[in-house]
């Protein structure tokens, strides 16, 4: 009798995972560098941290539902390497909200199968995803990812394209990949006297293609600004890549029509760019351009642009080191802190080599 019960014991804990088939993966990025020059015209030395790719450390997970679903999860907190400090989010989302900033780079549970994924949470709307026609890889020294977060866009690589409060869908079927999400925003509950809860909603979808050495796509999103204004930013996205095999070509358009809600506050941006490997490594040379108008506390419109140059070298698989060069010309804009100056903004010119390890 003994060992019948010693072996049903056994059984069970043997069996016990093929029920369940979790799976938890711990991931992130380390990726810190060395700058040197003038940042928007004050001399700057010293570590910095993620240069191509912000520095994170992630939990990830699926179960296997049966029948073809699953479920899934993702944590992930970005930090600070050169302070070991978390890092902290800059977007209107995460000022609105108390707290630590653990998990603010992402935070969803979701289902996924063969219609694609539905998840709820803080999550990357469409717009993050610009990575393919940008030849730069959406890094923070990109010019798109540099003049799109400095003039107020959401389709950009940074902090104002996670969203809180969201639901999103991705799926991908063979060539075309569809996404889109809906964000409450930060305000859920109508407050008398105050703002309606749906004044700070945002929205957005997205449209690809990739085959091949091809790859075209098309981004929209809207932001509500009813509780401080009475406009919505309205943005719009246009990206392609070749790659010819000597060469991967890539470039982009976007616009941004009343920009933080501000009346006629537009802008455009556009980015084009170049790839081409050099043995183990690439070269990557990348010009963006924006045309943003006068507005608000600003004196006049301005146009300003960025370049780049960079060489990235894999030392392995997981482990990338670099070295770059990057340029803003603001074109003497006087904004201060969001308000007229009579001071011009200083130039930006950085040299800088990095270390990129993914685990």
């Amino acid at each position: 009798m003994q060992k019948k019960l010693i072996a049903l014991a056994v059984a069970g804990l043997v069996s016990a995972p093929v029920f369940a088939q979790s799976n938890i993966q711990v991931y992130g990025v380390a990726d810190a560098y060395m700058q040197f020059g003038d940042l928007a015209g004050e001399d700057t030395m010293g570590v910095g941290s993620g240069g191509l790719a912000g520095s994170r450390l992630g939990f990830r997970g699926e179960e296997d539902l049966g029948s073809g679903l699953k479920a899934v999860f993702v944590l992930e907190q970005g930090f600070n390497i050169d302070t070991g400090k978390s890092a902290a989010m800059s977007s209107d989302d995460d000022k609105a909200n108390r707290g630590s900033q653990a998990f603010t780079r992402q935070a969803y549970v979701g289902l996924k199968g063969n219609f694609g994924q539905v998840a709820l949470g803080r999550q990357y709307a469409p717009g993050y995803f610009t990575a393919d026609y940008d030849a730069l890889l959406n890094a923070s020294i990109s010019p798109m990812s540099l003049l799109s977060n400095f003039a107020g866009l959401t389709i950009t690589p940074n902090s104002a394209a996670r969203w809180n409060n969201s639901v999103t869908y991705n799926g991908t079927f063979q060539s075309v990949s569809l996404a889109g999400i809906y964000s409450a925003g930060n305000r859920e509950v109508d407050m008398k006297g105050g703002p309606d809860y749906t004044d700070d909603d945002k929205y957005g979808v997205s449209l690809k293609y990739d085959n091949g050495p091809l790859k075209v796509g098309g981004i929209y999103q809207a932001v509500k600004f009813k509780d401080v204004a009475d406009e919505t930013q309205n943005e719009w996205l246009l990206g392609a890549s070749y790659n010819f095999g000597m060469a991967t070509l890539a470039g982009s358009y976007q616009q941004g029509r009343d920009v933080l809600g501000i009346k006629d506050f537009d802008v455009d941006l556009w980015q084009v760019g170049v790839i081409v490997p050099v043995g183990t490594g690439n070269i990557h040379v990348a010009y963006a351009q924006a045309d943003v108008d006068k507005a608000g506390s600003m004196t006049s419109s301005a146009d300003p642009k960025s370049f780049t140059v960079a060489y990235t070298h894999a030392l392995s698989k997981r482990t990338t080191g670099y070295v770059g060069y990057t340029k803003v010309d603001y074109d003497d804009l006087t904004v201060s802190g969001g308000q007229p100056s009579t001071e011009k903004m200083g130039d930006t010119d950085l040299f800088y080599v990095g270390l990129n390890h993914r685990f």
